[in-house]
């Protein structure tokens, strides 16, 4: 199986007739569609006859810029919102509670209801899910209308996270603290290391981490490769290609949660990948600025500057952009746990 053929999926081949156990089974090849960072992947599945428990794998964590395991958290929530949005639109009504909430032990049990429901909800995200990408790529001047913005706002506040728009002066700021950020972590040698462990060359098999392709444009990091990324000083570069793309971006925008536990952290990676399927269904393309929230000094100076009331959790970009191929994916076979 080619690395990027597990986005191929059709819902004709939902097992109609088959048990629960087939039918999360299917589901589950949604949940590894979800983004992560650098494409860790870091999540596992075991599914039991009446359930399906989503288990946050540790062995991929990224220690230099999450420490805590607050973004590999919040990758195991997005991969929830996958989950919890075929369930919906497949017509089943589900609970789910945590069966450890730690940063250093996370799981959950998913138990979809008995009978199910015709009514198709969620159609439009569950569309999106094999057409969402991050595209890091320029975007369009074309502007996003102020009622999709909403319904932005509204998908993410399900989940109690808020959704703020960065425009003026604050879109400034962050411009220069987002700068600061790749010029920090660029002088990072642990950082570079890091990196340089998942940035793969455009033609690798691998079924994890970023394909050149995937960095965009000009993209210093595609053009200099892995083994430069720890011996080329490409922060600057870089922080005039993140001013441009910004100021060429319609919309900015951060999401920030009430609290800053595992919990909030998964909830966050719900309303990220709902938004994402969101924004997809309208064609809008998104791409992610964190820098600032891996750099505990710049993460206080996005909160205190920008007037963020709760936690930062995550920096986005939006727009309509041209369309871009999909990264890679394990299949699940590899993610299944007995």
């Amino acid at each position: 199986m080619k690395n990027t053929e597990v986005w191929n999926i059709s819902e004709k081949d939902f097992p109609e007739n088959g048990d629960l156990k087939d039918i999360l089974r299917f589901i589950s090849r949604y949940a590894i569609l979800a983004p992560s960072g650098h494409n860790t992947q870091p999540w596992k599945i075991r599914i039991n006859d009446d359930s399906l428990e989503l288990i946050a794998d540790f062995t991929r964590s990224l220690p230099v810029i999450d420490p805590l395991n607050r973004q590999l958290i919040t990758s195991v929530g997005a991969s929830a919102g996958n989950i919890f949005t075929a369930l919906n639109y497949f017509g089943f009504n589900y609970n789910f509670e945590y069966i450890n909430k730690s940063n250093d032990n996370f799981a959950v049990l998913i138990i979809p209801i008995k009978g199910r429901i015709k009514n198709q909800k969620d159609k439009n995200l569950f569309l999106a899910l094999t057409k969402r990408r991050t595209n890091r790529n320029p975007f369009e001047e074309k502007l996003i209308d102020g009622l999709i913005i909403q319904s932005f706002q509204t998908i993410v506040s399900e989940e109690k996270i808020k959704l703020s728009v960065m425009e003026g002066e604050y879109r400034e700021k962050l411009i220069s603290i987002i700068e600061e950020g790749d010029k920090l972590q660029s002088s990072n040698q642990k950082f570079c290391k890091e990196l340089s462990e998942w940035v793969h060359p455009e033609r690798s098999d691998s079924k994890d981490g970023i394909p050149g392709y995937a960095f965009g444009q000009n993209d210093v990091i595609t053009t200099s490769g892995p083994f430069y990324i720890g011996n080329l000083d490409w922060g600057k570069i870089q922080a005039g290609r993140d001013r441009n793309l910004i100021k060429g971006s319609p919309l900015i925008v951060i999401l920030e949660s009430r609290n800053n536990e595992p919990e909030d952290w998964f909830k966050t990676g719900i309303a990220l990948e709902r938004l994402l399927l969101c924004a997809a269904s309208e064609n809008i393309s998104a791409s992610y600025l964190n820098q600032p929230l891996e750099i505990p000094e710049l993460n206080q100076r996005v909160k205190s500057e920008l007037n963020i009331k709760g936690f930062p959790q995550q920096i986005l970009r939006m727009g309509y952009g041209k369309p871009v191929k999909p990264t890679p994916r394990r299949n699940l076979e590899e993610i299944l746990l007995k």
